[in-house]
């Protein structure tokens, strides 16, 4: 069987959600919606935004992980400027939850204070193993979702954004790759 590029499986960037860095988290969401209605979907549509600046440069990406430590503000104090990423107890991730006071606030209160915060305050910065090249197996892609990368992945050919891997996408080429193979 031939390999599968990451690039037969991108949304190419012409198909995604993009959002300027001084856009409210507001904005932001009106861009989804749009998108999601103009496409007709339903269930499967964009939950992220690709985050560009004024000059038209890539920036990084809202996701519903950055939109939901946003909303709650004493993940600031819980994580400084870093977010964790490793894996918790059920102990300490229950402790902290208390100690920290979160999710104590109304939702409503939280996301109407959270509609005017800029984009550019929420966005997730992508390190380098974020982004992939077009030309990148599908495996190489697989074992950074496996190993925890902040999603989705940012598709390049050199140094141009050219498209997002959605972790949905390889799961569904998989489930149909297996379907296909005869027991």
């Amino acid at each position: 069987m031939k390999s599968i590029a990451v690039k037969e499986l991108m949304v190419p960037l012409s198909e995604y959600v993009r959002v300027d860095v001084d856009d409210t988290l507001s904005d932001c969401f009106r861009a989804l919606e749009e998108d999601r209605e103009r496409k007709g979907l339903a269930g499967h549509a964009h939950r992220d935004a690709l985050v560009f600046g004024n000059g038209g440069e890539f920036k990084g990406k809202v996701t519903m992980l950055d939109v939901f430590m946003a909303l709650e503000p004493n993940y600031k104090r819980l994580f400084g400027t870093a977010k964790g990423e490793n894996s918790l107890s059920a102990d300490y991730v229950a402790k902290l939850y208390k100690d920290y006071d979160l999710w104590t606030e109304p939702l409503e209160n939280l996301c109407r204070d959270g509609a005017e915060i800029r984009v550019g305050e929420i966005m997730h910065h992508c390190a380098r193993t974020e982004f992939m090249d077009e030309g990148d197996d599908l495996g190489k892609a697989l074992h950074r979702f496996v190993m925890g990368v902040h999603q989705p992945i940012i598709v390049r050919r050199g140094e141009e954004v050219t498209g997002v891997l959605r972790l949905g996408d390889v799961f569904e080429k998989i489930r149909e790759l297996t379907l296909a193979c005869k027991p």
